[in-house]
Parts: C-alpha cells; sequence; structure tokens
C-alpha cells in the first residue's frame, strides 16, 4: 500500500531532475521519467506527471506518442495512462498554451505513425483536446473504414463552425456505416445547416441509418424535423421499436420547450399521451406525462393521481416520481381514496411512497392499512407509520408484534431496530413477561439485546434456566453479552460451570463484560478464579478464555500455572487463553512459551498472540524489535513469519530493516520482505550507507504489480537525495573476525611501546583473541575467558548499535563497551546485588566526577537480547538501553589519565570478562566534530 510518504517524494522531483546537456539525451530522460511515475494512481502522483508534461514541447509530445507500439509488440499502457489524463488536464482553465502544444505534437504523430489502432488513440486525444487547428488533419479520415467513427466524434467534439462544415462536407456522397457515423456526430452537435442533407436518408430502409437520423432531426429542432419525426412517431404507433421515432419525437419536443416553444411541446406530448395508450406502451406514456407535468404542472394533477394508481407497475412508478416534487396534502388525500379496494401492489406502492414523502396527513389510512389481510401491504404500513409518526409507532407495533405472521413480526424488528424510544426497553419486557411465541420470544430478545437492556437480565437467564423451547434458549445466551452487568457475575458463573456447546462462548464474553464493567474488578476476578477452582477438572477448561479477557496478573498467575499443567486438555486450554490475552502483561510469558510449545496449532496461536501484543505494547520501538526477532526465531510457518516481517515495519528502526533484508532472497518472505524494507527506509533518512543503497537496489528488482514503478521512482528519488557520507556500516561479518584484533594494553601504553614490540604484542594478543572470541552467523561469541576484542579502525564522534546477551547460565555477568579505548558503557547481570549490579547497565561505570549509574533499569531478563544506541559527541556519552534514556549527555572521564581529557580517537573495544556473552548487529556512523 501507497505511503504518505511519497507525497513529499514526488513533490521533489521538480525540484531535483536534472536532464542531459544532449538535446535527444535530455529528451529521453523526460519521456522516462514521465513514464516511471504511471499510472499515477494517486493525486500526487497525478499532479506531478501533469506539470512534468506542461514543461514538454510540441516535438517532445510528438517524441513520446511515436513510442506507441502496434498490438502483440510492446506494452503502451504507461504512454496511453500519461498521454489520456494529460489531453483532459489541459482542458482546465489558463492551460490554453499547453492544450495548442499538446495539440500540435499530438498532429505531428498522426502524420508519420501508420498502425491504425495507434491512429485511432490519437484521434480520441483529439476528441479530448482538440481545437480548429485539427479540423483539417481529422477531416482526412471521414472517409477511412477504420477511423471515421473517431474522427467524426472528435470533430463533433471540437463544435465549432468549420468543424460543422467539414462534416457536413464529408457526409455529401456517404454512404452505408460511414453516413451512419457522420450524421450522428452533425446530430450531437446540432448542426442546423445539415438539416436538409439529413432529411434525405430519413426515407431509407436502414433501421440504424434511421434511428441515427431521426435523433439527429430531434437535436436541430426545425418545424420540417419535426414533421419528419411525427409522421416516424405516427407510423411506429407511438411504441418504442428499432428505430426509436416515438423517443426521438420526445426528445425534439423537450428541445422546444428549453428553446422557449412550450406550446408546441405540449401539443406534441398530448399527441404521444393520446396515441400511446395501447398495452406496451407504458414507457412511451410515462415519459410524455412528464414532459406535459414539466410544461403544466397543475393541468397534469388528475392524470397523474390515476396514474399513480394505475395497475401498471412501470407507469405508476412513473407518475409517483414525477407527482413527488410537487405533492400537498390534497394529492396525498386524492391518492389514498378507495385505497382499501386498490390492488395489493398498488397499495404497497402508495404506502411506499407517501412514507418516503412524509405526508402526515394521510396517517390516519397508514394505521388502518396496518390491519390488512395482506401481509406486504401491513409490511409497507409498518414501514410508512414509522416514517410518519415514530414516536406512536413504536408502543403501536408493539402491540402487534404478538399477533403477526413471521415476515410482519421481522419487519417490526427491523424497525424497531433503529429507533431510539427511551419507552421500547419497558415495552419489551412487557411482552416478554407476557410469554409470548417463541418466534416472538427470539425477536424480542434480540431487541432487547441490540438495545443493552440490562434490566432484562433476570427475564433471559429465566428463559435459559426453564423449559423455554430450544430456539428461545439459543436466542437467550446471545443475549448475554449485551446485557451482562457485574451483579450478574453470580448466575452467569453458575452458567458457565453448566454450559456446554455453542452456549460457551456467549456466557464466556458476558462474564468477561460484567466483570471489566466493575468498580470492584479485583473482587470479581476473585469470584470467577474460585468458580474454576471449584468447577470439574473438565469444566475448568471453559473460564481460561474468561480470564484473559479480564487480564490481571491474578488471572494470569491462574492460566500460566495451568500451561504446565498434566492434563492435555486443560494445558491446551490454557496456552489458547495466553495466547489471547488482552493485555500485555501475558507478554513475556508468550515468549517463554513460544520457545518450549511444540504442537503446531499451539504455537501458531502463541506466535500471533505474541506479534498481537508487542503491536499494542507501550514499549518503545528497539525493544518490540527484539521481542519480534525473538518470536521469528520459534516461527515455523510462512504466515507466521510473514506477519513478523510486516509487523516489524511499524518499528523504524535500522535493525529492524536489516533483519527484513535478510529475506529479500527467501521466495515465499521476499514481497513482505521487500515492503518492510522500502517503507522503513523511505521514511527515516537517517537510514543510508551501502547496506540500505544495496537493500533498496534488490527491493526495487522485487517489486512488481500496478505501482511497482512509481515505487521504484520514489526508491530512485530518495537514494539520490541521501547524504554522500558512509552512513552506518556494519563492524561485523557473518562468519569471521575481519575489521577486528586482540587488544594490547591501554591507549597510554601502546603509545610508549617500540612498533616492533607492539606488533609481538599485537600477535600474542590476536592469538588470544582467536582463542577467546569467535563468531558464528552473525554473532560475536565470547568463550568465558580471555582478554578483550577491539576494532583494527579508530573513531572519533559517532552513533553507535549494538546488540548484547549475558549468558543465563554464567557467572558474574559483567560486560561493557570502551568507547575511544575508554571504560566503559557497562553491561551488567541485574541480580549481582553484591557489586552494585542492580543499578541497572547502560551507565558509565568508571566516571567518578561525572555521573557513573544509568537514569534507570532498562535491562531484559539475563539470557535475552538488549541493545544498546550509543552517541559520543567529543567527551560527552548519550545511551539508549532497550529504547529507554540511561544516560543522558554525560561526560565519559579519562580511566587512564584523570588528569587529560578523553583521547580525541581510538579504537572500539568490547568487554567480556566472567561469563559467556554474545554480540550482534554491530553498526556504526562517523559523525562530524561540532
Amino acid at each position: 500500500m501507497l505511503k504518505p510518504i511519497y507525497t513529499f517524494l514526488f513533490l521533489l522531483i521538480l525540484q531535483t531532475l536534472a536532464y542531459a546537456q544532449d538535446p535527444q539525451q535530455g529528451n529521453r530522460d523526460k519521456i522516462a521519467a514521465v513514464l516511471a511515475l504511471q499510472p499515477a494512481e494517486t493525486s500526487t502522483g497525478l499532479k506531478v506527471s501533469m506539470t512534468l508534461l506542461e514543461a514538454f514541447s510540441p516535438s517532445e509530445i510528438a517524441d513520446l506518442l511515436l513510442r506507441l507500439r502496434p498490438p502483440g509488440q510492446g506494452n503502451n499502457a504507461a504512454i496511453e495512462y500519461a498521454t489520456n489524463s494529460y489531453s483532459y488536464y489541459v482542458m482546465q482553465p489558463g492551460k490554453s498554451t499547453q492544450r495548442a502544444t499538446f495539440v500540435k505534437g499530438t498532429l505531428m504523430a498522426l502524420e508519420t505513425i501508420k498502425d491504425n489502432d495507434n491512429r485511432g488513440y490519437l484521434i480520441q486525444l483529439l476528441q479530448n483536446a482538440a481545437d480548429d487547428t485539427a479540423i483539417e488533419a481529422l477531416s482526412d479520415y471521414l472517409n477511412d473504414p477504420y477511423l471515421s467513427e473517431k474522427a467524426a466524434r472528435a470533430l463533433a467534439r471540437i463544435d465549432t463552425e468549420p468543424a460543422g462544415r467539414a462534416l457536413l462536407d464529408g457526409l455529401a456522397g456517404a454512404t452505408g456505416v460511414e453516413a451512419i457515423q457522420l450524421i450522428n456526430a452533425l446530430g450531437f452537435m446540432a448542426y442546423k445547416p445539415a438539416e436538409s442533407a439529413i432529411i434525405a436518408y430519413a426515407s431509407l430502409p436502414d433501421t440504424a441509418m434511421r434511428r441515427t437520423v431521426f435523433f439527429a432531426l430531434s437535436r436541430l429542432g426545425s418545424n420540417v424535423s419535426g414533421a419528419v419525426l411525427e409522421k416516424a412517431a405516427r407510423d411506429a404507433a407511438y411504441a418504442y421499436e428499432p428505430t426509436q421515432a416515438t423517443g426521438a419525437y420526445l426528445n425534439y419536443a423537450h428541445r422546444l420547450q428549453a428553446e422557449g416553444n412550450a406550446a408546441t411541446a405540449a401539443k406534441i406530448a398530448s399527441r404521444v399521451f393520446k396515441g400511446a395508450e395501447r398495452a406496451g406502451q407504458t414507457h412511451t406514456r410515462g415519459a410524455a406525462l412528464a414532459l406535459l407535468t414539466a410544461i403544466h404542472p397543475d393541468k397534469q394533477k388528475k392524470t397523474l393521481i390515476r396514474a399513480a394508481k394505475d395497475d401498471d407497475i412501470v407507469y405508476r412508478n412513473s407518475a409517483l416520481r414525477i407527482l413527488a416534487p410537487q405533492l400537498n396534502d390534497g394529492d396525498a388525500a386524492q391518492l389514498v381514496r378507495g385505497f382499501s379496494g386498490l390492488d395489493e401492489e398498488v397499495q404497497v406502492d402508495l404506502l411506499r411512497f407517501l412514507g418516503k414523502q412524509k405526508q402526515q396527513s394521510v396517517l390516519p389510512e397508514v394505521k388502518h392499512a396496518l390491519q390488512s389481510t395482506s401481509p406486504l401491504v401491513r409490511i409497507a404500513a409498518i414501514n410508512a407509520f414509522y416514517q410518519l409518526d415514530a414516536e406512536n409507532a413504536v408502543p403501536e407495533l408493539m402491540r402487534l408484534l404478538p399477533t403477526s405472521e413471521r415476515e410482519v413480526s421481522q419487519s417490526i424488528q427491523e424497525v424497531l431496530m433503529t429507533t431510539d424510544n427511551e419507552q421500547l426497553p419497558q415495552l419489551l419486557m412487557d411482552v416478554l413477561a407476557a410469554s409470548p411465541s417463541p418466534e416472538t420470544a427470539v425477536i424480542i430478545l434480540e431487541l432487547l439485546a441490540h438495545r443493552g437492556v440490562g434490566e432484562a437480565m433476570p427475564a433471559v437467564i429465566a428463559r435459559i434456566q426453564g423449559d423455554a423451547p430450544t430456539e428461545v434458549k439459543a436466542a437467550a445466551f446471545s443475549a448475554l453479552p449485551q446485557l451482562a452487568r457485574p451483579e450478574d457475575l453470580k448466575v452467569l458463573l453458575q452458567l458457565l460451570s453448566r454450559a456446554g456447546g455453542e452456549e460457551v462462548s456467549p456466557v464466556q464474553q458476558a462474564i468477561t463484560i460484567a466483570v471489566n464493567r466493575s468498580e470492584s474488578k479485583a473482587e470479581l476476578t476473585e469470584q470467577v478464579i474460585s468458580a474454576l477452582h471449584a468447577a470439574d477438572a473438565p469444566q475448568q477448561a471453559v473460564f481460561f478464555p474468561v480470564l484473559s479477557g479480564i487480564g490481571g496478573n491474578k488471572s494470569l498467575a491462574v492460566v500460566l500455572d495451568n500451561t504446565e499443567n498434566s492434563d492435555p486438555e486443560l494445558r491446551n486450554a490454557a496456552v489458547l487463553a495466553l495466547a489471547a490475552w488482552t493485555t500485555v502483561e501475558a507478554l513475556p510469558h508468550l515468549v517463554d512459551l513460544s520457545r518450549r510449545v511444540t504442537d503446531a496449532g499451539e504455537l501458531d496461536a502463541v506466535v500471533k498472540g505474541l506479534v498481537r501484543l508487542v503491536g499494542i505494547s507501550d514499549a518503545p520501538a528497539p525493544q518490540k524489535v527484539l521481542l519480534l526477532r525473538d518470536a521469528f526465531e520459534v516461527a515455523r510457518t510462512s504466515e507466521q513469519k510473514e506477519g513478523i516481517l510486516r509487523a516489524l515495519e511499524a518499528n523504524k528502526t535500522y535493525n529492524a530493516m536489516l533483519f527484513a533484508g535478510r529475506f529479500l532472497d527467501d521466495e515465499q518472505l521476499k514481497s513482505t520482505a521487500a515492503n518492510t524494507v522500502m517503507n522503513i527506509a523511505l521514511e527515516n533518512r537517517n537510514l543510508y550507507g551501502k547496506e540500505v543503497t544495496r537493500l533498496l537496489d534488490k527491493v526495487s528488482g522485487i517489486l512488481s504489480g500496478s505501482e511497482s514503478s512509481y515505487l521504484r521512482a520514489a526508491i530512485r528519488k530518495h537514494l539520490a537525495e541521501l547524504p554522500e557520507d558512509a552512513g552506518w556500516t556494519s563492524l561485523l561479518g557473518e562468519d569471521n573476525l575481519s575489521g577486528w584484533k586482540g587488544l594490547v594494553g591501554d591507549p597510554i601504553k601502546r603509545r610508549t611501546m617500540s612498533e616492533s614490540a607492539l606488533v609481538a604484542a599485537q600477535q600474542r594478543a590476536d592469538e588470544q583473541m582467536h582463542a577467546g572470541w569467535y563468531v558464528k552467523g552473525g554473532i560475536l561469541h565470547f568463550r568465558g575467558s580471555g582478554n578483550n576484542i577491539v576494532t583494527e579502525q579508530q573513531y572519533s564522534n559517532l552513533e553507535m548499535l549494538i546488540d548484547w546477551k549475558l549468558d543465563k547460565k554464567g557467572k558474574d555477568g559483567d560486560a561493557g563497551v570502551y568507547l575511544r579505548g575508554t571504560p566503559q558503557v557497562q553491561i551488567w547481570d541485574t541480580s549481582r546485588i553484591n557489586v552494585g549490579a542492580q543499578v541497572g547497565s547502560g551507565g558509565l561505570y568508571n566516571n567518578q566526577t561525572h555521573e557513573s549509574k544509568p537514569l534507570t533499569v532498562a535491562d531484559n531478563p539475563l539470557g535475552e537480547w538488549n541493545t544498546f544506541y550509543i552517541k559520543m559527541i567529543d567527551d560527552r556519552v548519550t545511551v539508549y538501553l532497550n529504547g529507554i534514556l540511561v544516560t543522558d549527555n554525560v561526560v565519559l572521564e579519562n580511566y587512564w589519565d584523570r588528569s587529560q581529557p578523553i583521547f580525541p580517537s581510538e579504537q572500539i573495544e568490547l568487554q567480556a570478562h566472567g561469563t559467556q556473552v554474545s554480540y550482534r548487529d554491530i553498526h556504526i556512523r562517523e559523525l562530524p566534530a561540532k
């Protein structure tokens, strides 16, 4: 789906698009730029395309059109999208210069193109935009069997005297289809000088020709044309037939009326109305009556009233449509006179009409129709009554409900569903208390549920617990969620302990709603838990979804206990309930459960639940990315993995983009991965570098579908506008320690060593590094013993991303990141309170003067991945741990000589001792000095 980011991306095209110095190359570039945006499926894309085309000269318009290929030899879609849109665009006010340029360029192309299909397309463009300058060229095609119709239409759309003359000249000597096309065009533009020439064709036997001639003459409006049309309509007995003479005659009358000759128009309409009395001519009579009414509304009232009661449905409804705009109380009274003696269908149509017209004067007749013997009439009366008097209709309809047939009762129900009448709840409960028929009871229960009438709960429970018919009990169960109140919890719990089959779900929903609506939620939650423990083991499982909907730590503890239950049914129910949990306290437990469940169905529910809770949690984006990556590790199906990749898109981080980018070569996942990579990258201009460019280039090759060319243009534009410096670079390979070396002393000591001593010490340090550190699958591991590892390159000001994890089983977890060779951004096992580790990771541990402790504890549990964002400018350091600020622009002191400031440039160093440590996704971006 297209994102809002493209709005500014494409507007910037106009500012930055540069064309080559060579004119031909420049022309090709301009055309390529336009075609790259096709099809422009948003208003922004269309605006950009049209603005680019405004800069085209006639020859460039021609060059663009000359790229059209004959059918079967190429795809013309992009060219046609662009030029067809532009042919309408130039017709806007203030675009006369652009219009002239476009027409001239199109005519130039028309002279060269030989393929008839493409010629036809160019003539269609001229039909949209041409003026008198195109008349001569279009006239050349009037006798072309393949193109004459298109050329004639184009001339008719120009609609000037020269264009009409060209069509008339073409008609001279024309026969057959070409003559029909020219006459049709002359009629369309109502070119009066062509009348006599057109009449000459009226006596021909060809039906299509005569139909076209009659249409054209109806547009000209002279007495001579009128006489021809009158005879043709009379000969057709004023019926609709293939030549459509009667329709043309009435069209002629409409034209006379529009020109101010109402008297003649009325005579024609009256003549047709009287002449069309035979069966099968109702359309004609209706059309004539509409014209008569338009000319003399008051004179036609009696005729309209009679027509509105006619047995012919088409004629009747035509009359009602004509009558509607001028209907008054007197007319309405006439319509309902003798109502009960009218045909059933007529009564229904009149009731619908009067209700829709809000004609309250006929309310007594409408109410009387409620007693009709016809169910169809009563249904129409029900709706009309409510439309005319909604307030008073409700109690009357409730009175009728118990005694009505099924279809009438359902009609009353539909009406009552829409009312806001405050009496309705009590009326419903009164009817239910009177023990109505099962059909009526079901309707009442559905209406009570729709209105959420909680006071009705005792009556609804009585239907469930009593001996009500099956369908009534089912309706009562279905109503429970909409009616549930906190005070109903006890009885609902009793129902749940005995419910089975389809009864279970509505009771569960009702209990959840009752608890969540309560001001004493904790107390009611305890009641649910107590009921669970009191239930038989097989029935306990039905309580777990309730606890899932209620949420909270007490509910969670009960469900978690049962995820290890020896009873497989209870364990499965608990797992599925945890997967459906509605609040985020279940998130870490779902992570843990996702690593333990083996059943495919359970895992699917857990993974999807985990992704859902990550989405609704308020965790920072970096933390969400860690959780989603954890979910991906356990996901088994493509559907699960695609869901995770889609969820990553909402978290606009560099690591999220890179992770999705790993799957651009996966046939099943690459489409989703490409969308995620593209939308993260294009919405964050701070993400750039060789890796970003590589991924977006790969995305461009994957994109497909109608928007692909548009999106590829956006990617090219985005890449062209990114900063030119190196951007983000990776410090860690997939399976080797390239770029890293062993630690030799400290920065001050190294500077005092001779070159030969430093080389020897480095050789020993590298051997020790390879013994203690290794890379596997893009993760840097420390085996638990050995010295620190450092970068071969030195860095000054920087931004750094690095994920880290301490071994869950290790002792004395302690690690860190040295900046400019100086300790350190601290990494702790926070359980080591004996050394003060409870303060959390991310602080500048070795500071003495400036703050050394983090602002807050933001560590994930031991054994889980964490992520640092570190920024160092001059001697000041900022650290985010898992997206939470823990060190805010604090000076990093020179541990090696506190009398000196921090070194201006030095290596990055990863410390690890006391336990196994893992690092991954180490990325760095060098920053200029302030």
